[in-house]
């Protein structure tokens, strides 16, 4: 997926669909930041779209280390490590 992302034809339906996958999970994170906000769970001065492109960000970092053998413990120092650097997560 990320090779294609990154070397594919901008206009090759594949490649596409992927964009478009990657834009709607990105939208429903920050859907659900922003009512984590309107809710009181984060606070008020808090960046849904930011957020969401950081959980995203992550998380695709997450999948190239997996696929070129990261351990489980890995994977999850990883994380910790992300939510120690975005205490709104945490």
């Amino acid at each position: 997926t990320q090779s294609l992302l990154a070397s594919a034809d901008p206009d090759d339906p594949l490649h596409q669909e992927l964009v478009e996958r990657r834009v709607a999970s990105e939208i429903a994170i920050r859907d659900r930041f922003e009512r984590a906000v309107s809710e009181g769970d984060l606070p008020p001065d808090a960046d849904p779209a930011a957020l969401a492109r950081f959980v995203q960000t992550v998380n695709a970092g997450l999948s190239v280390q997996a696929a070129g053998g990261a351990s489980r413990v890995e994977l999850l120092q990883v994380i910790q490590t992300a939510l120690q650097a975005c205490p709104l997560l945490d």
